[in-house]
């Protein structure tokens, strides 16, 4: 079997993650757009130009067997047809994109970090809080994360370490009394830099901006409201490309995480065991309290999602399951 990956924008983050993944497998070519004939299997990223491209090579070549990777954007339902699978990055995805009937493979995607093992101690004076990510994760932690950071940094020293890309996205203008904050540049430099020695990482997920549950609760709206009838619902908001890749880093780097809830997060994380979930501000200040307070217990759930995270998303075992599934889906063989 053999297989050419595609992308006009290769350094696009989840381009470059998926690159990095699949070029561990032996039967692989890259970036070919001329020998269609040559391959079993093309692999194409979501972005428009690929999608072209994807178009373009099954109609000279009907025997393809081709792919989307990481289908998002408007744009992309406009070429199922040239499509035979789908490689999603989560759960999530995969359910969003369950009605095209297409075979779905999930393929999680993120930096291609070595494990890097930490010691956690009681000599620790000061607790270094870390997220790494997009800007608009951190602008959605105000009502939540942010009110618990705040708490907890009258009882325990604390400081923020928010890595984004600061050079295109511009600075988080948050500023919370009493806690330092450093804003890193995101670079896979970085990771090992700043991110390896962090105390607790942070995975919020993009909540809604406004306060639904107040919106809901007004008189003229509460009788209509049959979700929120004893006013303690929960209303969760994901996006459709939500993925776990984020918590995946922090169990690379050895380091306890807390998430917020989303379906990826769950699959990840075994509350308790090998990390911890939390939704409301007062959950948030909880979980992150007990990790502050507890370095043997922070050991213990970093080590617990180290282990995880290898056995069931290291790239080596992705890939064993990709050739798996195509050599079950579409009868290839090994090659």
């Amino acid at each position: 079997m053999k297989i050419v990956f595609n992308s006009k924008l290769p350094d696009a983050a989840s381009s470059a993650f998926y690159h990095d993944g699949l070029q561990r497998l032996h039967n692989i070519s890259f970036f070919d757009y001329e020998h269609w004939h040559n391959y079993d299997v093309a692999l194409f990223m979501t972005y428009k130009p690929d999608l072209e491209d994807l178009k373009a090579a099954k109609t000279s070549c009907p025997s393809l067997v081709t792919a989307i990777v990481d289908p998002r954007g408007s744009w992309v339902k406009s070429y199922l047809e040239y499509a035979d699978f789908l490689i999603v990055d989560s759960i999530e995805m995969r359910d969003y994109w369950a009605y095209t009937g297409l075979p779905i493979f999930e393929y999680a995607e993120f930096p291609d970090l070595k494990v890097h093992k930490k010691t956690y101690s009681h000599e620790d004076q000061k607790i270094i809080i870390g997220y790494h990510g997009n800007k608009i994760h951190l602008d959605s932690m105000r009502n939540t994360i942010v009110p618990a950071l705040e708490r907890l940094s009258r009882e325990t020293e604390i400081e923020l370490w928010a890595m984004y890309n600061i050079a295109a996205l511009g600075r988080w203008d948050r500023n919370m009394p009493g806690i330092e904050i450093r804003h890193i540049q995101w670079s896979m430099e970085n990771y090992y830099e700043y991110m390896a020695r962090v105390d607790i990482g942070i995975v919020p997920c993009f909540l809604p901006e406004r306060n639904w549950s107040a919106i809901l609760d007004m008189p003229l709206l509460k009788k209509f409201n049959r979700y929120r009838k004893n006013g303690d619902d929960y209303l969760l908001r994901f996006k459709m490309p939500t993925n776990p890749g984020r918590i995946i880093v922090w169990g690379l780097l050895n380091i306890p995480v807390v998430s917020d809830f989303f379906p990826s997060a769950m699959q990840c994380i075994d509350d308790g065991k090998n990390g911890l979930l939390a939704c409301s501000s007062g959950g948030w200040y909880q979980a992150l309290k007990r990790f502050a307070d507890d370095p043997r217990y922070r050991q213990l759930c970093a080590d617990k999602l180290t282990e995880s995270v290898v056995e069931n998303y290291g790239y080596d075992i992705q890939n064993e399951r990709l050739m798996a599934f195509l050599q079950g889906q579409f009868d290839l063989g090994q090659g």
